[in-house]
C-alpha cells in the first residue's frame, strides 16, 4: 500500500465533468480488468478529492485480483487532515491487501470488506453479504482451474452433490472457518463493531442451493461479537416505482407481504429509541419514510458507538451504495467530512466512488426502469430537517464548521455572533448545501438521461427473473 498527501486546488470539477461520468456510467459497468483512459480519469480525480482532506492508504486491486468491480485503488482514509488527532488509524505494518485476499471468497461475488466514510476516528465499511456454500464451491473451483492452467481434476459426482448440503460438513468446516475467520479479522482490523444487513431475505436460494446469507444464519455464531442492526430495504426492483409513480416517490410503498420477505427488522434500543417514530408500524411506511427512519439509524450509530460499522445489502452494489451515498452527503453539509469539497466536486465523489467504481450497474438498471440512483438523489430534500443533523461528541476537530464561503455569505448578516443564532446558520447552510446537490444532480443527470430516453425502459420484462438471478450469479463468477 502507498500513502499519499497531495494539495489540490478547489473547484476543479466541473457540471461537465458531472455529465460526461454520467454518460460513462450508462455506457458500461465498470470492470477493473478494462483499463482505458476513462476509467483512469474517474479514478484519478477521485483520489485526488479524497486526498484533499484526508492522508489515504491504497490498497492495490490491480486487473481486478481482489474483486472486478472495485477500483484498481481502493482508498482508506487514515488521517483526517483537520483531525487535532494526527496519528494514523492503520498502522503500515499491518498488511491489509493480504487479509483482503485471504477473505475475498467469504463474501458474495468476491465483494469483501473495506473502508469508504471515514469520519471521527471510525470506519463506516461496505461490502457484499456472507456467501453460503452454494456460491464459495465453485468460485473456489474455476480459481483453481484457473491457477492450475492445463492440469485438470474431477470431483465425484456424490461428493459435489454432498458439498451442497445445508448442513456444514467437515471440509466445509474447514473452509468456513478460514474464510469467515479473516473476513472477522478484517472487520476487526477496521475496529467495526456493528454490521447493518438492508436484506428483505434471510439467505438467498438458487435451485435448492443456499446461495447467501446473513451473519446471524452462520451455524457456528462466528459473528456473536458483533452487533446486529437489521434494517430491510427493498431491492432496485422496486425502484421500477419511480416511473409509475410518475416520479412523485411519496407514494412508494413496498410490499412486504411477499413470501421472500423472511427478514424482521432489529434495531438495538438505545438506537431506535432516539428516532421519533412508532417502529411497530415499519412495514406501513412509504420507501421515503423508511429511508428517512434508517439513514437516522445510522446517524444516531455514530454519535454514540465508539467503534464503526460495516453495510451490507445482497450483492452491494444498489442498496448498499444508496445509504452509504446519503451519509457522505449528509454528513458533507454538516461540516464533518470532506471539508473542502464544493458542490460539484462531492457530487462526482459519491456518483463516482460510491456507484460506478463499485459496480452499480446503471445500464442494466435503467433498461428494467429500476431508478434507484435516481431515488437516491431525489429524497435529498426530504432529508434536511434537523433530525438529520449529526450531532458529534468529538472535541478533537481544529475546524468542524468548514463550509463554502458561497454559502456563509448568505447568512452571515443574519445571526450575529450569539451561539443560538449559529446552530441555526449551521443547519440553514445544510439545507442550502443538500439542495444545492439536490438540483445539480437532478440537471446533471436529464442532460444524460431525459424522462423519455431509450435507455430508461419501464416496459413489462420479455426475459424471465429467474433467468436474470442465474446471469447475475454466473458472468460475474471471476469477480
Amino acid at each position: 500500500m502507498e500513502t499519499s498527501r497531495n494539495s489540490f486546488t478547489s473547484g476543479s470539477i466541473s457540471m461537465n465533468d458531472i455529465v460526461d461520468l454520467l454518460r460513462s456510467s450508462i455506457q458500461q459497468q465498470y470492470n477493473a480488468k478494462q483499463v482505458d483512459i476513462t476509467n483512469q480519469t474517474i479514478e484519478k480525480n477521485v483520489r485526488t478529492l479524497f486526498e484533499q482532506d484526508y492522508v489515504c492508504q491504497y490498497i492495490s486491486n490491480a486487473n481486478g485480483e481482489l474483486s472486478l468491480a472495485y477500483p484498481h485503488q481502493i482508498l482508506m482514509p487514515i488521517i483526517d487532515k483537520w483531525s487535532e488527532v494526527q496519528t494514523p488509524k492503520i498502522t503500515p505494518s499491518i498488511n491489509i491487501r493480504d487479509r483482503c485476499a485471504q477473505s475475498r471468497f467469504a463474501r458474495c461475488r468476491s465483494r469483501l470488506v473495506v473502508p469508504t466514510l471515514f469520519i471521527n476516528g471510525k470506519y463506516i465499511c461496505r461490502s457484499a453479504t456472507l456467501s453460503s456454500w452454494g456460491e464459495i464451491y465453485p468460485r473456489m473451483s474455476i480459481d483453481l482451474l484457473v491457477d492450475a492452467g492445463n492440469r485438470s481434476f474431477a470431483q465425484p459426482m456424490a461428493d459435489i452433490d454432498n458439498t451442497f448440503n445445508d448442513i456444514e460438513q467437515p471440509q466445509q468446516r474447514t473452509i468456513f472457518d478460514k474464510l469467515r475467520g479473516a473476513d472477522i479479522d478484517l472487520l476487526n482490523i477496521f475496529d467495526i463493531g456493528s454490521i447493518v444487513n438492508l436484506m428483505v431475505q434471510e439467505k438467498n436460494i438458487l435451485f435448492g442451493m443456499k446461495i447467501t446469507a446473513s451473519e446471524k444464519l452462520d451455524k457456528h455464531d462466528r459473528y456473536r461479537t458483533f452487533q446486529m442492526i437489521l434494517l430491510p430495504y427493498p431491492g432496485c426492483e422496486h425502484f421500477r416505482e419511480v416511473a409509475v409513480q410518475k416520479h412523485n416517490v411519496e407514494f412508494m410503498f413496498y410490499d412486504w407481504s411477499l413470501s421472500k420477505n423472511d427478514a424482521i427488522i432489529e434495531v438495538p434500543i438505545y438506537l431506535s429509541s432516539r428516532v421519533d417514530t412508532d417502529w411497530l408500524f415499519w412495514r406501513s411506511w412509504n420507501t421515503i419514510h423508511l429511508t428517512q427512519n434508517y439513514l437516522q439509524v445510522l446517524l444516531r450509530h455514530l454519535e454514540t458507538d465508539k467503534r464503526g460499522m460495516l453495510i451490507h445489502c445482497l450483492s452491494g452494489w444498489d442498496r448498499t451504495p444508496l445509504f452509504i451515498s446519503l451519509l457522505r452527503l449528509s454528513l458533507w453539509a454538516d461540516g464533518f467530512i470532506h471539508q473542502s469539497l464544493t458542490v460539484e466536486e462531492i457530487l462526482y465523489l459519491t456518483l463516482a466512488y460510491d456507484w460506478y467504481l463499485f459496480g452499480h450497474n446503471l445500464p442494466e438498471r435503467l433498461s428494467h426502469g429500476e431508478e434507484i440512483l435516481y431515488f437516491t438523489f431525489m429524497i435529498l430534500p426530504y432529508l434536511v430537517d434537523n433530525k438529520f443533523v449529526f450531532q458529534s461528541s468529538n472535541t478533537t476537530r481544529q475546524h468542524e464548521n468548514i463550509v463554502d464561503d458561497s454559502f456563509i455569505n448568505v447568512h452571515r448578516n443574519s445571526h450575529g455572533s450569539n451561539s443560538i443564532g449559529f446552530e441555526e446558520n449551521k443547519k440553514a447552510i445544510r439545507k442550502e448545501k443538500l439542495l444545492a446537490v439536490f438540483h445539480l444532480f437532478h440537471t446533471c443527470y436529464r442532460t444524460v438521461i431525459p424522462k423519455n430516453s431509450n435507455a430508461l425502459n419501464n416496459r413489462p420484462q420479455l426475459v424471465p427473473k429467474m433467468a436474470r438471478v442465474i446471469k447475475d450469479f454466473i458472468l460475474p463468477r471471476r469477480s
